[in-house]
């Protein structure tokens, strides 16, 4: 009983010494699946292209005991699946809160600007994100991160020019490190 006690002292006096602001840089690689349906005019067909490639990141906010919240901004340069390949490049803005618990910090997120850029084509939208990191060392997290991107607009034109929807998937897989 002592014992417990103990553990649970250090992990509440722990994490009232985390409370404040924060910078959280991060470095990691992604995956991601474009996919498409053009329009019955362009012939209705479905697309799909694979992109992958590395991702880095940085979050800055505020840490309240357990909970914070953060602005997020991440970039991605990679390349996609077609023959020749193309490079692709990409920036997220947003705003992302999660729980620090031990071992474990859930978050999630909204990408208020998704920018894509496939070569001379330029993809902008928004995107919703979940992840989850684990924190094995101090200060130092592997995270996991899910994100839905819808986008809506292709070169400044309304996207229901070209698709009836375009949406693209990624997994990434960072470390990052809290200060």
């Amino acid at each position: 009983m002592k014992n417990l006690i103990m553990i649970c002292s250090l992990v509440l006096v722990g994490q009232i010494a985390n409370a404040g602001g924060f910078v959280e840089p991060y470095i990691g690689y992604a995956n991601s699946k474009l996919e498409g349906t053009f329009i019955p005019a362009l012939g209705g067909t479905s697309t799909e292209s694979k992109v992958k490639g590395p991702v880095l990141g940085l979050r800055a906010g505020y840490q309240f005991v357990l909970p914070w919240v953060a602005l997020e901004v991440s970039q991605f340069n990679g390349e996609d699946d077609s023959s020749p390949s193309n490079d692709v490049k990409g920036t997220d803005i947003g705003v992302t809160a999660g729980l620090s618990l031990p071992i474990v910090r859930p978050y999630a997120g909204y990408v208020f600007s998704s920018k894509t850029e496939v070569g001379s084509t330029e993809y902008t939208g928004t995107a919703m994100k979940v992840g989850v990191g684990f924190g094995f060392l101090p200060l130092v997290h592997l995270n996991v991160e899910l994100i839905n991107t819808e986008f809506k607009e292709i070169n400044g034109n309304d996207i229901g020019v070209f698709f009836s929807d375009l949406k693209s998937k990624t997994t990434a897989f960072t470390i990052s490190y809290v200060f």
